[in-house]
C-alpha cells in the first residue's frame, strides 16, 4: 500500500465473478530433503532461538499483528493469550473468508480456565525449532506446565497439561466462536463439537467444526465446556480437530474422525511426525552471523512464514492466519506490495514450497481483471488493490494506480528466475501474458526520445494526475517483460511476441532523477510526485523488487541509487518501507554497517517476542525485512552473476548454507578475517554458473569431488549438469580443507579464553552493582544494609580473596515471595563473543558467607550459597537454564547451588560448558542469586574466574 499519509486500506466491498475450480486439498506438503551439511548446521542454529514471555501478551485484538506466542501449520494459526487461569487460544484459518464482506474472520477460541492457579507466575516459551509453545505456571509450591502445538501434518491443535506438587486442579475448557460467543454445540462419542461460521454463515460463507476431547483424565461436558480434574503427578492432553467446509464437504465428520479414537500414543506419534516436518523445514538453508539478534530475526521470520503459508491451502492475508477478531483492511490480499512481500522471503532462503499458495487468488481473478480492463477501455488485465479468495475482491478501487498486476507478477517472475522451473512457468505464463498485453497497449511511444512512457499511474494511492513514469512501475514493468522473455524462451513459445517484449524492455524510459541537498537521487515520477521521506520507499522499489539497479549497473546510476537510500532516512523503520527497503539498500552496496545496525533495531526495538516485526499498517509483509535484507548482503544473483558477500561489513565474519541463487543454484560460503574461505555450489538443474571471483588469483575447481584444475578471471563461468556439486576455493586449496570448513560453526571471537582474578591488572568490570534487566532481572531483593537500595556486585580489594588481593563481592537481601532473585551483570563480551566450541570449561572460586563472617547474614542461613556465575549467550539463552551441571552433578542454576557450597570457605566450581551449550557464544557474564521464598541477607566473594 503506497501512501503519503497515515497508511489506510479502503474497506469498500464488491463481489466479482468467482472462477470455478477447487483451490485447496486437505493434504499437507513436506519440504524437500536437504543435504546433510546444511541440515546439521541449520538445525544446530534454529534450536537456539525462542521467544519468551514473563507476563501475558497485551496486543491481542487490535486487528493487526499480535504480540502473543504463535503457532501454526500454514493453514491453522493459534495465538495464545492470557494467564493459565483464563487462557484464550485464538484460532484462525486462512480459508475463513466471508463471502459477503470478503473479509477474513476469526474461526473460534479455546478458553482454558484453571481458577485454582489464579495469580500464578507466568513463563511461556515459543520454541520455533519444534513449533511449540510451552508454559510454566507456579503458585505456592505447585507448578502446571503446558505444551501446545498445531500439527504440521493435520488440522489438529494439541495442548498437554502436567501438574506437580500441591493439590488437584479443576480445569475448564470452553469452545467459543470467533467473537467469543457460544457456538452451536453437540457431542459425538467423547467429543465436544462446536460448529462455527464465518460472518453470517449464509451463502458460501465457510463453516467449520472444532471437535475436542481430553485424553488421560476423566472429562465431563456441560454446554460448550469440558471439565476435568488433574491430580498432582498426572497429565492430560486436549486434542481439537478443526476442519472447514473449504477443506471437505464432510467437514463435521472429518473433524470428529481426527480426534475420536486418538490415544496418547497416537498423539505422541503425531508429535514425532510434526517435529520431523519442522526439522526438515529448518534444514533447507542457514545463515550464521555475529549479530545474534539479526540472526534470530532471520530464523524467526522463517518460522512465521511456514506457520502462515502452506502448499495446497489458501494463501495468508495481511495478518497471516493469526486472526483474533475483525482484522484491519479486511485482512485481504492487498496487491500494491503487501500481499507480494512475505512470499519474497521464500526465494533466497530456499523455501520455495511456502510460495505455492500465492498464485491461486491472483489467477482466480483473471476473468474479473479482464472485465475491469475492458470496462476502463484497456486490454489484458487490470487489478484493484484488494483481492480475496476465489475471484472476489474486498476493494475494487484502482486508487489511480495501474501497477497492481505488475506488482503481483513480481513473485511469479522472481520464482521462475530463481528456480528455472518450466513446469511452474507453464502455469503462470498465460496470466503473465495478459498482464503483458495490458502494458503493450497502455505504454505510450515517445518517438522524439526513442522510449516508452507510462502515463497516469500514481505511485501513491489516490494521487491526482498527471503522474508520469513512476519509478516503481518502470521497475515492475521491466521485470515483467524480462520474465516473459525468459519464460517464453524456456517454454519455446511466442517467439514473435518475444520480439515485441524485448523491444519494450530495451526502450522503457530511464528512471527519473532529481537533485536533493546537492545530490542526485531517484525521483518518484518524471512528472508528478517527486520525493517524500515519509516512511515509504517508493523511490527505491525500482531497485527491489524491480531489479533495475545493482552492483553491475553504471557507476552514475549506482551512485544515484545509493544517494536515494541515504535520503530515505525514515524508510528504515517506516510503516510501509522495511519489507523491501533493506534488500534494496544491500543491492546497491549501501554502507553495510548502517544496514546491519538498522536490521538490529528492527530485530529488537521493532519486534515482538514472537519474532514478528511490527510497523503501523504492516503485517506479515515484514517477514521479508530480515530474510531478504540479510540474504542480499550475503549473496546476490539477480544481475546474471553470483556475488559473494557483496555488501558485508569489513572485519565481520559470516557464514551461510544453501541460499538459492538465480538459475536454481544452491550456494554455501563463509567469510573469515575478511577473506572468503570457499564456495560450494549445488546445480539443481544444470546450466552455466557465473560468479564474480571473490579471490585475487586463480580458483581451484572440484566437480563432484574431483579436482578439475584451476580457472582464473574476474568473472568466471563454469558449465554444470543437473545435480553437479562444485567446490571452489583459492588455487591449491585441498578439498578436505573445504569440506572441514563447511562443517565448522562460525567463529566470531578473536580470543579463545577469558580470565579475571579481579586484580588491577585483570579486565576491569564492565558494570558494577548493575542489574541485568534482560538476563534475569531483579525480584524481591533489596540492598543488604546500611542504606543500600539494591544488591551489589563489585570488586573489593584487601578483604577476602582466593589469590592476590582482589575479588568480586556480591550481596543483597531477600524479601520473601515465590520469586526472589537478583542477576547482576559484570562483564560484556558482546563485542567479540567468546565461542564455547566443543571443549570450554568454566572455573571459579566462591566464598559464601554465614553469620560467622558477616553479621548481615541471618544466623543459620545458607542464603549466601544460592549464588553462581551465569552467562547470557548471543542467542539470548542462559547457562543457568541450559541444564548444565557442575563437577559434582549439581545444577549450575543459582537456586540449585543452594546448600551445596560450604559456608565461610573457598569452593571450587567447574562446569563443562560444551556438554549442554556446544558452539554457543558468550555475550556477557553475570552473577546470579536465586532463592525462592527466602528472606534476609546474603553475601560472599568470587575469585579466579576463567573460561578456557
Amino acid at each position: 500500500m503506497k501512501l503519503r499519509v497515515q497508511p489506510r486500506r479502503f474497506t469498500s466491498v464488491a463481489t466479482v465473478l468467482a472462477l470455478a475450480g477447487a483451490m485447496v486439498t486437505t493434504a499437507f506438503s513436506s519440504p524437500a530433503v536437504a543435504d546433510s551439511v546444511t541440515a546439521n548446521q541449520a538445525w544446530r542454529i534454529a534450536q537456539q532461538y525462542t521467544g519468551v514471555w514473563t507476563s501475558p501478551p497485551t496486543q491481542l485484538t487490535s486487528g493487526e499483528t499480535v504480540d502473543a506466542p504463535l503457532i501454526g501449520n500454514g493453514d491453522l494459526g493459534v495465538a495464545v493469550g492470557g494467564s493459565i487461569a483464563n487462557q484464550t487460544m485464538y484460532i484462525g484459518k486462512n480459508d475463513f473468508f466471508s463471502s459477503t464482506s470478503h473479509a477474513i474472520k476469526p474461526l473460534g477460541r479455546i478458553v482454558i480456565n484453571a481458577p485454582g492457579l489464579s495469580g500464578s507466575s507466568y513463563n511461556v516459551v515459543q520454541d520455533i525449532a519444534h513449533a511449540e509453545v510451552d508454559g510454566t505456571y507456579s503458585l505456592n509450591g505447585q507448578t502446571m506446565t503446558t505444551s501446545s502445538w498445531v500439527d504440521a501434518n493435520a488440522g489438529l491443535v494439541v495442548t498437554s497439561f502436567a501438574l506437580a506438587g500441591g493439590s488437584a486442579q479443576n480445569i475448564g475448557i470452553t469452545l467459543q466462536n470467533g467473537s467469543g460467543g457460544t457456538p452451536s454445540v453437540s457431542t459425538t462419542g467423547n467429543d465436544l463439537d462446536a460448529d462455527v461460521v464465518a460472518d453470517t454463515g449464509t451463502g458460501s460463507d465457510p463453516h467449520a467444526r472444532m471437535a475436542a476431547r481430553v485424553i488421560g483424565q476423566t472429562q465431563t461436558i456441560s454446554g460448550n465446556t469440558i471439565n476435568m480434574t488433574v491430580q498432582p503427578g498426572t497429565t492430560a492432553t486436549l486434542v481439537t480437530g478443526i476442519i472447514s467446509s473449504i477443506d471437505s464437504s464432510s467437514w463435521q465428520s472429518s473433524a470428529d474422525s481426527l480426534v475420536g479414537a486418538l490415544t496418547q500414543q497416537d498423539v505422541n506419534n503425531h508429535n514425532a511426525s510434526h517435529r520431523a516436518w519442522w526439522q526438515n523445514y529448518w534444514s533447507q538453508s542457514y545463515v550464521e552471523i555475529p549479530d545474534k539478534a539479526v540472526e534470530k530475526s532471520w530464523y524467526g521470520s522463517l518460522y512465521l512464514l511456514a506457520s502462515a503459508s502452506r502448499s495446497g491451502k489458501y494463501a495468508p492475508g495481511l495478518w497471516g492466519n493469526w486472526i483474533t477478531g475483525a482484522m484491519n483492511w479486511n485482512g485481504d490480499y492487498h496487491t500494491n506490495y503487501n500481499y507480494e512481500a512475505p512470499f519474497y522471503a521464500a526465494l533466497s532462503t530456499n523455501h520455495i514450497a511456502q510460495m505455492t499458495a500465492y498464485d491461486q487468488p491472483v489467477l482466480d481473478w483473471q476473468s474479473a481483471g479482464q472485465s475491469l480492463a475492458t470496462s476502463n477501455g484497456y486490454t489484458g488485465v487490470l487489478y484493484p488493490v484488494g483481492l480475496s479468495p476465489k475471484g472476489t475482491s474486498a476493494d475494487t478501487n484502482l486508487h489511480n494506480q495501474k501497477s497492481n498486476a505488475a506488482n503481483l507478477a513480481s513473485d511469479m517472475v522472481m520464482r521462475f528466475e530463481y528456480t528455472g522451473d518450466t513446469s511452474y512457468a507453464s502455469t503462470v505464463y498465460p496470466w503473465l501474458k495478459q498482464v503483458g498485453l495490458f502494458w503493450q497497449n497502455y505504454l505510450t511511444w515517445d518517438a522524439a526520445n526513442n522510449r516508452y512512457v507510462i502515463t497516469n499511474d500514481a505511485p501513491h494511492e489516490d494521487q491526482s494526475y498527471p503522474q508520469t513514469n513512476a519509478g516503481l512501475s518502470l521497475g515492475l514493468v521491466h521485470l515483467l517483460f524480462q520474465g516473459l522473455i525468459d519464460m517464453s524462451t524456456a517454454l519455446n513459445q511466442d517467439a514473435s511476441t518475444r520480439t515485441t517484449w524485448q523491444n519494450i524492455a530495451s526502450h522503457l524510459s530511464a528512471l527519473p532523477t532529481m537533485t536533493l541537498n546537492g545530490q542526485t537521487i531517484l525521483r518518484e515520477t518524471e512528472v508528478g510526485s517527486d520525493f517524500y521521506n515519509d516512511g515509504n520507499d517508493l523511490d527505491s522499489q525500482a531497485i527491489y523488487p524491480g531489479g533495475l539497479v545493482g552492483l553491475d549497473s553504471a557507476t552514475s546510476l549506482l551512485t544515484t541509487a545509493q544517494n536515494t537510500v541515504g535520503a530515505l532516512t525514515n524508510a528504515w523503520h517506516g510503516g510501509n518501507a522495511p519489507a523491501t527497503f533493506y534488500a534494496a539498500a544491500a543491492r546497491v552496496g549501501y554502507n553495510p554497517s548502517t544496514v546491519l545496525t538498522n536490521l538490529h533495531d528492527e530485530a529488537t526495538n521493532q519486534s515482538f517476542p514472537n519474532m514478528a516485526i511490527h510497523h503501523n499498517g504492516g503485517g506479515i509483509e515484514n517477514i521479508n525485512v530480515t530474510t531478504s535484507g540479510l540474504d542480499e548482503m550475503l549473496l546476490q544473483s539477480f544481475q546474471s552473476d553470483v556475488k559473494l558477500f557483496p555488501d558485508w561489513p569489513a572485519n565481520t565474519n559470516a557464514k551461510f548454507g544453501d541460499l538459492l541463487a538465480y538459475g536454481d543454484f544452491l550456494v554455501s560460503s563463509s567469510k573469515a578475517a575478511n577473506a572468503v574461505q570457499y564456495v560450494r555450489v549445488v546445480s539443481q538443474k544444470g546450466g552455466n554458473f557465473t560468479f564474480t571471483n571473490p579471490w585475487s588469483g586463480s580458483v581451484e575447481v572440484y566437480r563432484n569431488g574431483t579436482d578439475t584444475g584451476a580457472v582464473s578471471g574476474s568473472k568466471i563461468t563454469i558449465a554444470t549438469s543437473a545435480n553437479d556439486t562444485l567446490d571452489l576455493a583459492p588455487a591449491g586449496t585441498a578439498l578436505s580443507t573445504i569440506q572441514t570448513e563447511l562443517t565448522q560453526p562460525l567463529q566470531t571471537s578473536t580470543s579463545s579464553s577469558f580470565s579475571s582474578g579481579f586484580e588491577s591488572s585483570d579486565p576491569a568490570l564492565t558494570w558494577t552493582d548493575t542489574v541485568d534487566t534482560t538476563g534475569g532481572g531483579l525480584s524481591s531483593v533489596t540492598g543488604l544494609c546500611c542504606g543500600l537500595t539494591s544488591p551489589e556486585a563489585g570488586v573489593r580489594t584487601g578483604e577476602t580473596s582466593h589469590t592476590g588481593s582482589g575479588s568480586l563481592m556480591y550481596s543483597g537481601s531477600g524479601q520473601g515471595g515465590s520469586n526472589v532473585h537478583a542477576y547482576m551483570k559484570i562483564y560484556d563480551l558482546s563485542g567479540g563473543p567468546l565461542a564455547i566450541g566443543t571443549s570450554k570449561t568454566l572455573s571459579y572460586w566462591i566464598y559464601p558467607q554465614s553469620n560467622a563472617t558477616s553479621s548481615y547474614v541471618p544466623a543459620g542461613s545458607s542464603n549466601s550459597t544460592c549464588v553462581a556465575i551465569d552467562m547470557v549467550f548471543t542467542d539470548g539463552s542462559t547457562l543457568r537454564d541450559s541444564g548444565a551441571v557442575d563437577q559434582n552433578g549439581n545444577g549450575i542454576h543459582p537456586a540449585h547451588q543452594c546448600g551445596h557450597l560450604t559456608l565461610d570457605a573457598w569452593n571450587h566450581v567447574t562446569v563443562n560448558l560444551a556438554t549442554n551449550n556446544a558452539n554457543k557464544q558468550i555475550s556477557r557474564l553475570i552473577v546470579g542469586y536465586d532463592n525462592p521464598n527466602s528472606t534476609g541477607g546474603y553475601r560472599g566473594y568470587i575469585d579466579d574466574l576463567s573460561i578456557g
